[in-house]
């Protein structure tokens, strides 16, 4: 029998490899779980950035993370629901992908996520407001176009988030390519009656006598007076119990652990979480300046708005009356017909596709490389 020189080599090189094989240890800690997906979502390319830092906004540290394999690509910046739900340190569990085309930005609003530990929250609590938010979303914006050294960027808003960032982009119009909502909150105070009784419906039909009777107990929803956030979840506790979270989840169990695991949270930082989002919950105070009113909604720049079909969180019937209201340069309604309201996390590919093909090219496409620089090491 005759070997080549070449199989020879690579024999012995996997005859090594198999030799000496690297041992597992279980169970595993946390810290080498949360090296690994760093090591794994590292961005390794010379025109790449990957930064988490903070920022000073309106009097309060506020934590974001710039991650991208071109910092010459388009910037998405995405804004987390809630209120409350910080998502910057479970990017890692979706966001990879994106990177390739845009360079994206998450941002901890006031006081949650990686701000909580180190706030003073007898501080911030008087300021969660509406129009406080919206004047830090402005903050953000100029700090991260200035930091890339770019005039514009595709404002991204996620349930909670899509509450306020439109303010943010009528007000300031030149500093966006487009504004994109995934999980959109109505506007005009009528969603949430919708809400109820569709889930109501639900539990009925489904003889869930715990449920009918909490949801009952709760009647009239949403009731005159303020919005009331607290009451808002409590029902939407119920939502998830028929697909309209997370299709085929009845809890977000798995959604809030994922913080657990990134790299740009402590310790303390993911196991405050909860708490983080429990106090903006009870303090968040909602005016009334978000709402738009009947009548057409006239938006200065191009529009996307992505839903799931079955999404009770933010009802997929009334963000289209929204949408059909909108008028735009451009708008664009996408269905996505296998999930609720965790889409990035229920359809990912379909969900990459309609950021590359329907978003991107709203801010001019992906930017090329430079050429290929010689792969020499520093040591």
């Amino acid at each position: 029998m005759r070997f080549s020189m070449s199989g020879l080599l690579i024999a012995v090189l996997v005859s090594g490899v198999q030799a000496q094989p690297r041992p597992a240890v279980y169970p595993m800690s946390r810290d080498s779980i949360v090296g690994r997906i760093a090591d794994l979502n590292r961005i390794h390319t010379p025109e790449g950035i990957e930064v988490v830092e903070p920022v000073n906004v309106n009097g309060s540290t506020q934590w974001i993370s710039i991650r991208g394999l071109n910092r010459a690509n388009p910037i998405l910046l995405f804004v987390h629901g809630g209120p409350g739900s910080a998502m910057l340190g479970m990017s890692w569990a979706y966001q990879k992908p994106w990177e390739d085309f845009f360079t994206v930005v998450n941002w901890d609003q006031r006081g949650v996520g990686k701000n909580f530990s180190a706030a003073d929250t007898t501080r911030l609590g008087p300021t969660m407001t509406d129009e406080q938010h919206v004047r830090d979303a402005e903050v953000v914006v100029r700090h991260v176009l200035a930091r890339l050294g770019q005039r514009k960027l595709v404002l991204m808003g996620y349930s909670w988030g899509t509450a306020f960032t439109p303010r943010v982009v009528l007000e300031r119009p030149e500093l966006f390519h487009a504004w994109v909502g995934v999980g959109v909150a109505s506007r005009d105070g009528g969603g949430e009656a919708a809400l109820y009784s569709r889930v109501l419906d639900l539990a009925r039909r489904s003889n869930d006598t715990a449920g009918v009777r909490e949801l009952e107990a709760m009647a009239p929803y949403p009731g005159p007076g303020p919005f009331d956030v607290r009451q808002a979840l409590a029902v939407r506790k119920w939502v998830r119990r028929y697909d309209g979270g997370w299709y085929g989840k009845p809890d977000f169990d798995l959604y809030f652990s994922l913080n657990e695991w990134g790299t740009a949270y402590s310790v303390e930082e993911a196991t405050s979480i909860n708490a983080a989002m429990g106090w903006a919950e009870r303090r968040l105070t909602r005016t009334g300046a978000l709402e738009t009113g009947p009548g057409p909604v006239r938006f200065p720049v191009p529009v996307v708005f992505l839903m799931g079909r079955y999404d009770l969180h933010t009802p997929y019937p009334t963000a289209r009356a929204y949408f059909d209201r909108i008028e735009a340069p451009s708008k664009k309604f996408v269905t996505f017909e296998r999930a609720s309201h965790m889409i990035m996390f229920e359809e990912p590919g379909r969900f990459l596709l309609t950021l590359v093909n329907d978003v991107l090219p709203l801010a001019g496409g992906a930017k090329d490389f430079e050429p290929k620089p010689d792969p020499i090491r520093r040591r």
